[in-house]
């Protein structure tokens, strides 16, 4: 669990509900109508904006941001290592007995080093890495962009219930009734488009954004292995590499 998200999000929120209750009664920021214009009508534009699987993906995406699905680092790069201590003492096909560990770990490791251990070149082991990290860094990208247009559209649907409050109001200027519920849509609405896109599509997107980065240059981590196993690269120099690349100190 990312504590610090999970604070950073609940805080903001209850920093503004807190706000709102001291300066009176929260029931007069409660609206049905504002609701359905901001949230109905940003999900449902941003659907339009994408095919359905990708945007329910990336709405789901949203769990990352709580547990995100990133190794420890340092126990990455320690079965990396053993991994290429046991093919520099071994030889290479004696990674076969660990191959199913390859595919616990990653996918894409897992791929690239069967293809190792099949003895096909570094030049078509490269092309499907590159190719593997070209569909995963689309798919984290689009996850990112749901959120990236939701981010836009909750705002942007917000001034549309602002206009559609101000011509209700005009439309009923000689009813004093009628004014309250066409001032409250007005300005309810584009408070919640800018509540929703700060306090939770643009946090939302950045830590995806994060995440996303960190996820990728991890990956490198396993062509740089799949290199170093078969040039027979000295296992120490290969921990002090991918310790460098991961930004990580390692103990004695």
């Amino acid at each position: 669990m990312e504590i610090g998200t999970l604070i950073g999000l609940i805080g903001a929120w209850v920093l503004i509900i807190v706000s709102i209750v001291l300066g009176g009664s929260i029931g007069a920021f409660i609206n049905a109508p504002s609701m359905l214009i901001v949230i109905g009508g940003g999900f449902a534009a941003a659907l339009a904006s994408f095919p359905l699987k990708e945007f329910l993906n990336g709405v789901k995406a949203i769990g990352k941001v709580f547990k995100p699905s990133v190794p420890d680092p340092l126990e990455m790069i320690n079965f990396l290592v053993e991994a290429t201590k046991k093919a520099r003492k071994e030889g290479i096909l004696a990674l076969e007995a660990d191959i199913d560990r390859f595919y616990d770990q990653d996918k894409i490791l897992g791929n690239i080093m069967r293809m190792l251990i099949d003895g096909q070149s570094m030049d078509e082991i490269e092309a499907n890495f590159d190719s593997a990290i070209a569909q995963e860094d689309k798919k984290l990208s689009t996850e990112i962009a749901v959120w990236d247009a939701l981010g836009e559209l909750f705002p942007a649907l917000g001034m549309i219930g602002t206009l559609i409050g101000l011509i209700q109001m005009l439309q009923n200027l000689s009813d004093p009734a009628a004014l309250g519920p066409g001032m409250a849509v007005a300005m309810i609405t584009t408070l919640y488009g800018a509540i929703l896109a700060n306090i939770l599509c643009i946090p939302v997107s950045k830590k995806l954004k994060y995440y996303k980065d960190l996820i990728l240059l991890y990956k490198e981590a396993y062509i740089i292995t799949v290199k170093s196993i078969e040039r027979g690269v000295n296992p120490n120099t290969l921990q002090q590499q991918l310790a460098s690349l991961l930004g990580v100190e390692m103990g004695d």
